[in-house]
């Protein structure tokens, strides 16, 4: 618990130092979790949020190395929550850092893809390295701490909102750099909101044909126009519905 405590101190120090205030400690199925008022734009600085935790971690583990006793059992302790933390498993640290990481190169779809495939191959072996200490050790906390962790559906949420709140704000990129890459697009008219958010690009700014049945074009929208939408209409809403319908 002391090591824990430890970690999620790091993660608010370093919130506190991009002017991210602490909002509270909750406890949770795995611990305690630090709750922080507001967000982070900038990548570079919730990635140096997360490894804050590990990293104090380690901090607090290097003096207590050749210690004995509570000593040595603390340094353990900061030692196997920090590199647990570190696991490529969503909602861990590492988790944080993959999807911040890969979502820049290659973004929101295929980060989706392959954290949710490395969550569920570490959670597997999680599980077996958990029973494994059951049976050897008769300490099944390992094992209850895998278990809680939530599942892909909040992983997929975290993921629609990344790519909503950077799409939102990404005027003023545009604005800064003067010149910005676009990417054209074809969707069908039946397709809806939340479709056409799902294949939006991180550093595109995009413009969309729409195509009837006999795939004329019906329309051209912008992705501002679908950004607008979706503050007034549902996700489920269809493109021809929205802009072609008045809807």
């Amino acid at each position: 618990m002391l090591a824990i405590l430890f970690h999620e101190l790091s993660h608010a120090l370093a919130a506190r130092l991009f002017g991210v205030a602490l909002f509270a400690f909750r406890p949770s199925p795995v611990g305690i979790r630090a709750r922080l008022k507001g967000t982070v734009k900038s990548f570079k600085k919730q990635m140096v949020i997360y490894l804050a935790g590990p990293m104090g971690n380690f901090i607090l583990a290097l003096p207590l190395y050749f210690g004995e006793g509570f000593a040595r059992e603390l340094f353990e302790a900061n030692l196997a929550i920090g590199l647990f933390n570190l696991l490529p498993m969503y909602p861990l640290d590492g988790g944080q850092l993959f999807i911040i990481l890969f979502y820049k190169l290659v973004g929101s779809n295929i980060t989706f893809r392959l954290i949710k495939r490395f969550s569920f191959m570490t959670k597997i072996g999680l599980v077996i390295t958990g029973l494994l200490q059951v049976f050897f050790f008769g300490n099944p906390s390992l094992l209850i701490a895998v278990v809680m962790l939530p599942g892909t559906r909040l992983l997929e949420e975290t993921v629609s909102i990344m790519k909503l709140e950077n799409l939102l704000n990404r005027k003023q990129r545009i604005i800064s750099k003067g010149v910005y890459s676009a990417r054209h697009m074809v969707v069908m008219e039946e397709c809806t909101l939340g479709d056409v958010i799902q294949m939006l690009d991180y550093d595109r700014f995009h413009i969309l044909y729409v195509l009837d049945k006999e795939m004329e074009i019906i329309g051209q929208i912008t992705e501002q126009q679908i950004l607008k939408a979706m503050q007034t209409c549902n996700a489920s809403d269809k493109i021809n519905e929205v802009f072609f319908l008045g809807l």
